[in-house]
C-alpha cells in the first residue's frame, strides 16, 4: 500500500511540474520595412524619401494626414536619423537592429508568430515588392530553424487592402513566404490567405486574412456573408481541434474591434457578429488571439456571448505594437510565456528608444515591463492563464488605479488618447454602442 501511495504522489508531482513548465513563443508585429527609406539623407522630409519619389505616393491612408500634422507640431525630435525617425517606416539599420536583439534574446523560441504588415506604407509596386523579399529573407536567415508563422496585413497586398479570393497577392505572398506555409495548406492559403499549422504538440495556430473584412477593402465578393468562404473554414479548423483535443491561438493583423485612433469599427460589423458567434461555440478550444495594425500595445477582453452572469465568455485578444516608429511610438516585440495546457501565463516586452539610438550612435534595446508583474496579478489571476476573464478584471482594476492606468497608457507608447476612460472601454468594447455605453455609463458613475 505504502509503495502505491508513493507511486501515485510521484505520478502527481510529474503532472504538476508538467504544467508548471514555461515554454516561450515570440510576438512580432508591423516591421513595415521600406527599402526607399532613408533617415539620414532625408530627415527633414515627412515620409524619409527622395522629395521626388515622395511627389508620386499615394496619399491613401487617413492616418498619414493626421501623422504630418503631429510631427510638424513635434519636430522630428531626432539628431541623426540613423536608426529610423519619428514618423518614418522602418530602415534597413534599425530592422537588422531588430532581428540582431530578437536573436540574442531569444534564439531558439518555439515559434513566431507575425500579425502581419511587413513592408512600409504608400510603397509602389517596384520599392514594395523588393522590401517583400527583404523581409522575407532577413527572417529566415536569422531563424532558419523555428517556425515563423504570418499572417497577411493590409500593407502586405498591393494596392492597401485590396484582398481579393484566388488573387495576385496571395499568388505573390505564397511564393514569398512558401517557406513559412505548410504544403498541406498550401491550396487555401493562395484560396483565401489562411492556413492552419500547429508549431507545437496540442497547439493549432489559425492564420486568418483579417484584409477580406475591413471596411476598406474595396472588393466584392461571390459570398459576400463569407467571404472566400474562410468563416466556413475557421468553424472546420476547430471542429478538428477539439477532436483532437487540441488549443488553438488564432492570428491576424486587423483586430474585431474599434480603432484607437478614430474609434471607427476595424471590421465591417456583420463579419464581426459571425466571428464572434463561431468563437462562442469553442470557449474551451480557443485560448487566444494576436493582432497588430493599430501600432499600439493593448489588450482587449471582448465579451462573445449573451449568457446571465457568471458563464460569459471573454475573448482575450493581445495587440502588438510595431516596430516602425511612423505612429510616433518607439519598437517593440513580445516574448510569451505559455505552459502545457497552451495557456499564455505573462509576456515581456522589449524595446529601443530611436531618440536616444541615434543619439548614441547605437540601438539598445531593453526590458521595458513583464504584464503579470507590472499589473500586480495575483497567482490565483494567471493560474488559469491570461485568458478573457483575467483580462476583464484588470480592465476594472485600471479603471480604479490612476497609478496602474498610468503604465498601462505609457506602454502603449504614445499617449494618443490621453483619457483613461477612452481606452479602457475600447478594452471592453466591439461597436460603436456598446464603447458609448460604457463611455455614459462611466461618466455617470464619477
Amino acid at each position: 500500500m505504502a509503495s502505491n501511495i508513493l507511486v501515485f504522489s510521484l505520478l502527481l508531482a510529474t503532472i504538476g511540474c508538467v504544467f508548471a513548465q514555461q515554454f516561450q513563443f515570440i510576438h512580432l508585429s508591423d516591421v513595415h520595412y521600406s527599402s526607399i527609406i532613408n533617415t539620414v539623407d532625408y530627415n527633414s522630409s515627412t515620409s524619409c524619401v527622395p522629395p521626388s519619389l515622395f511627389s508620386t505616393l499615394e496619399e491613401s491612408d487617413h492616418h498619414h494626414t493626421d501623422l504630418k500634422a503631429v510631427l510638424q507640431e513635434k519636430g522630428t525630435l531626432t539628431t541623426s536619423g540613423l536608426y529610423g525617425r519619428y514618423g518614418c517606416d522602418t530602415n534597413a539599420l534599425l530592422f537588422q537592429s531588430l532581428m540582431t536583439e530578437m536573436v540574442s534574446n531569444q534564439p531558439n523560441p518555439d515559434f513566431i508568430l507575425y500579425t502581419g504588415d511587413s513592408v512600409g506604407h504608400q510603397l509602389p509596386i517596384s520599392p514594395w515588392t523588393e522590401s517583400q523579399v527583404t523581409f522575407a529573407k532577413t527572417i529566415a536567415a536569422s531563424y532558419p530553424d523555428t517556425q515563423f508563422i504570418p499572417s497577411i496585413g493590409n500593407n502586405d497586398v498591393f494596392p492597401d487592402y485590396n484582398s481579393q479570393c484566388s488573387d495576385n497577392n496571395l499568388a505573390f505572398l505564397a511564393e514569398t513566404w512558401g517557406q513559412w506555409i505548410p504544403q498541406d495548406q498550401r491550396a487555401n492559403f493562395t484560396t483565401r490567405g489562411s492556413f492552419a499549422t500547429s508549431p507545437v504538440e496540442g497547439l493549432v495556430v489559425i492564420s486568418l486574412n483579417t484584409i477580406l473584412y475591413a471596411p476598406k477593402n474595396p472588393n466584392k465578393f461571390a459570398n459576400p456573408l463569407d467571404p472566400c468562404d474562410q468563416f466556413a473554414w475557421l468553424e472546420q479548423q476547430l471542429i478538428e481541434a477539439q477532436e483532437n483535443n487540441n488549443a488553438v491561438y488564432i492570428i491576424g493583423h486587423i483586430f474585431p474591434g474599434l480603432d484607437p485612433f478614430y474609434l471607427e469599427t476595424t471590421w465591417t460589423p456583420l463579419y464581426v457578429t459571425t466571428f464572434l458567434n463561431i468563437l462562442a461555440t469553442y470557449p474551451d478550444v480557443v485560448k487566444a488571439g494576436f493582432y497588430g495594425h493599430i501600432h499600439r500595445d493593448e489588450f482587449r477582453s471582448i465579451q462573445t456571448n449573451s449568457a446571465p452572469a457568471p458563464n460569459y465568455y471573454y475573448f482575450p485578444m493581445f495587440i502588438g505594437s510595431s516596430v516602425t516608429p511612423v505612429y510616433v511610438n518607439n519598437p517593440s516585440y513580445k516574448v510569451y510565456q505559455y505552459n502545457a495546457g497552451m495557456n499564455i501565463t505573462t509576456f515581456s516586452s522589449y524595446f529601443t528608444d530611436v531618440y536616444v539610438s541615434n543619439l548614441n550612435g547605437n540601438a539598445t534595446w531593453s526590458l521595458q515591463y513583464e504584464f503579470s508583474q507590472e499589473y500586480l496579478l495575483t497567482p490565483q489571476e494567471t493560474d488559469a492563464g491570461l485568458n478573457g476573464a483575467t483580462l476583464n478584471t484588470l480592465v476594472n482594476k485600471l479603471k480604479e488605479s490612476d497609478t496602474l492606468y498610468s503604465l498601462y497608457d505609457s506602454h502603449r507608447t504614445s499617449n494618443y488618447l490621453p483619457d483613461s476612460i477612452t481606452n479602457l472601454c475600447l478594452a471592453q468594447s466591439i461597436t460603436s454602442d456598446q464603447f458609448n455605453n460604457c463611455i455614459n455609463s462611466n461618466l455617470i458613475a464619477n
